[in-house]
């Protein structure tokens, strides 16, 4: 293993937002299992410090690419495009459904039946999430990397909008 492979050479899959999750979680036990420091407690310092350094990568690389949004920044910084930790979509529109949602968000409490007024909430989160991985897709494997670029924005602000809804959820039922 070197640090030229990239994430999708270590488990050995199709660079692409598409990714195979079984597949993925397969060869993630294979390689835990070969690269595990326990497996090199008796091997030399050197062998155990590569070994450790192997099973971090591996680790660092499942991480990244079982998350729809970390694998799409990933996809980006592979080719060559920036995106600031600060930076934000300029679709006014999107930004304004997003207001929109956070204000539903913090009505769920105060709803007649919360647990359905979230459950709506989460569904249309989890829909407008979902299209928006279509988005990165296809702009992504037709090269149009601005359009990639913006879809992977929104998805940050999705992907933070569901674990608000999550995070209340788990609220509601203590």
């Amino acid at each position: 293993m070197s640090e030229q492979q990239t994430y999708f050479d270590i488990f050995a899959l199709e660079p692409g937002f598409e990714v195979n999750l079984a597949a993925l979680s397969q060869r993630y036990r294979e390689l835990q299992r070969e690269f595990h420091p326990d497996k090199y407690a008796a091997k030399s310092s050197r062998e155990q410090m590569l070994a450790m350094q192997y099973a971090t990568r591996i680790n660092e690389a499942h991480t990244t690419l079982r998350d729809p949004v970390r694998r799409a920044g990933y996809l980006l910084s592979l080719a060559g495009v920036e995106v600031s930790p600060e930076q934000t979509t300029a679709d006014a529109q999107f930004l304004m459904q997003q207001m929109m949602l956070r204000e539903q968000l913090e009505e769920v409490r105060g709803a007649a039946d919360a647990a359905a007024a979230l459950d709506e909430l989460a569904d249309e989160v989890s829909g407008l999430f979902r299209a928006e991985q279509q988005q990165f897709a296809a702009a992504y494997a037709a090269s149009r990397l601005d359009d990639a670029k913006n879809a992977f924005l929104k998805l940050q602000f999705l992907s933070k909008l569901q674990r608000q809804v999550e995070e209340l959820e788990e609220d509601l039922l203590d």
